[in-house]
């Protein structure tokens, strides 16, 4: 019977030395992860943050929404169905190749479905539509409709669907509680941007407290509150807070996934890697198990035949910076040699689309100047600068 076989294996979050499984073929690589990454918060609408336009760092999400200057509008990148799923195609790719095997995308519903059906293959994705009460954004009802629309496409075993609240600000009760009616009812599991940079604990307790069968929950950011004592699930951001706040949430507990926010902007969660262990010194088994499983517990998928291979020792791919030479998705072969099994494709022709549809978007719904697209390097930067002093306040109050 063939195997593969590994210097180092990290098998549900637990490091092994002389990985031997059984496989379809002999091969051998330096480090294996079972299963691979979970990237559980990314909008793959976003190609703009504002972030050459950034001349400061904000207190909080809500100040950094309404005062940021964007060159795309990104209203109109929204509407546009057919560059919305073009984006998301992409950044499932992106995922996949940066060895993410489960993936959970916000933003447009339809778009991101489309995605997967052009892309079937790619990470597991759990389909999260945003609801916010501001122009062209869904409601609770939109996303109940375009469900039933579409329930003849979204029994593949490698999707999950749920609902996504932006905001506690931008969401008023009728949103709020809609929307945990409807994940309510479908078992869904319910995502929210909580306490990014302001305190929001008790407002989203006094929310909850006339909820009689709360869903699953899973926040996002939790820089200023304890997940954990509200009875929720957190997916941690790192390398977004660290670029708009200097600052991020300093301790594990109640962390149970982590997110990349924007994987066109910054790489997908393989890439921060170098950052969370930088952050959390001394976690490494912590940080591995919430950064492969804890992404697929939050969100209740399986990883049966999930795994992530690299040609680089552990020490290295801890760095962020090697690229995995296989990834398998529920026991198929995705990507072997760096590359997209179906197409061919590799992460340097997928970086090179993307930057031609951010431009294409900056001519069409901007005033005319490409977003900046900077990749994985502002990230390990951010690393390199944490040496010596840090120049970080971590989870530091902020007045609002």
């Amino acid at each position: 019977m063939p195997h593969l076989e590994a210097d180092i294996g990290v098998v549900h979050g637990r490091i092994v030395e002389g990985l031997r499984i059984p496989f379809y073929k002999d091969v051998y690589f330096e480090t294996v992860f079972i299963p691979g990454f979970s990237d559980t918060h990314a909008h793959p609408q976003v190609i703009d943050a504002g972030l050459d336009t950034q001349e400061m760092f904000w207190r909080n999400s809500y100040e950094w929404l309404d005062e940021r200057e964007l060159h795309i509008d990104e209203v109109m990148v929204r509407q546009d169905i057919g560059v919305s799923t073009r984006l998301a195609e992409l950044a499932l790719k992106r995922a996949v190749l940066e060895g993410v095997t489960m993936i959970a995308f916000t933003g447009v519903l339809e778009a991101n479905l489309k995605a997967r059906l052009r892309f079937p293959t790619g990470p597991r994705l759990v389909l999260l539509p945003t609801l916010m009460d501001k122009k062209g954004w869904s409601t609770p009802q939109d996303v109940s409709r375009l469900y039933e629309k579409y329930k003849k496409y979204i029994s593949d075993s490698l999707l999950r669907i749920g609902v996504f609240v932006h905001s506690l600000k931008w969401a008023g009760p009728k949103t709020f509680y809609g929307a945990i009616e409807l994940a309510s009812k479908g078992r869904m599991p319910l995502g929210l941007h909580l306490s990014e940079g302001i305190s929001e604990g008790d407002v989203f307790k006094s929310r909850m407290a006339v909820v009689n069968r709360p869903p699953r929950i899973v926040a996002v950011h939790c820089i200023d509150d304890d997940p954990a004592s509200l009875g929720i699930r957190c997916s941690s951001c790192p390398a977004s807070n660290m670029l708009l706040y200097n600052r991020t949430r300093e301790s594990l507990k109640g962390v149970t996934s982590f997110g990349s926010d924007w994987p066109h902007l910054l790489g997908s969660v393989p890439r921060h890697l170098g950052l969370i262990l930088k952050i959390f010194p001394g976690r490494l088994s912590e940080v591995i198990r919430r950064i492969t499983t804890g992404g697929y517990q939050d969100y209740g998928v399986s990883h049966t035949g999930d795994l992530v291979a690299y040609d680089a020792p552990l020490d290295r791919v801890l760095t962020g910076k090697p690229l995995p030479k296989l990834v398998m998705v529920a026991g198929s072969v995705v990507v072997e040699e760096g590359a997209i099994k179906e197409t061919g494709e590799t992460l340097r022709v997928i970086e090179k689309e993307t930057l031609e549809v951010s431009k294409y978007v900056g001519e069409v719904y901007g005033d005319g100047t490409p977003p900046l697209v900077p990749g994985p390097q502002y990230v390990w930067d951010i690393v390199e600068g944490l040496g010596g002093e840090p120049r970080i306040h971590l989870a530091r109050k902020t007045p609002v």
